[in-house]
């Protein structure tokens, strides 16, 4: 029973950081062309990849002593990303899509349309025919 355990909690774990990785390395492009098409760009958001990391960092911690300090170091990890994600928002407009639920993001966005619509304004002639 226990190896059984110990086998189908590492499965998950390569699974989440397989998923992950190709998230962030945005490869191979047909499977992001379909999770963009599908109505699955929560994939690609911040606040998913800080629930990916609790859900391997729960069952990494099931995986006895290694798996606790892979554990630890993966909630260092995240622990730091949410630290720079708060001071520094700027380096993850690159690495994640806005999401309406990331409250680090939120306000962001608000400035961000309103100066899109603005140079929009500026550089598109009015209409003649409304």
């Amino acid at each position: 029973g226990k190896a059984y355990l110990d086998v189908l909690s590492s499965l998950i774990i390569m699974a989440l950081s397989a998923c992950m990785l190709t998230i962030t390395l945005q490869r191979p492009e047909k499977l992001m062309i379909y999770f963009e098409t599908t109505g699955k760009e929560i994939l690609f958001t911040w606040r998913m990849r800080v629930v990916a990391d609790i859900i391997q960092i729960l069952f990494l911690v099931s995986c006895g002593m290694m798996g606790e300090i892979m554990a630890i170091v993966t909630g260092v990890f995240l622990f730091v990303a949410f630290s720079l994600a708060q001071k520094r928002s700027d380096i993850f407009r690159e690495l994640f899509r806005k999401h309406a639920g990331d409250p680090a993001l939120a306000d962001e966005s608000d400035a961000a349309a309103a100066a899109t619509v603005s140079r929009y304004e500026e550089v598109s002639e009015p209409s003649a025919t409304v």
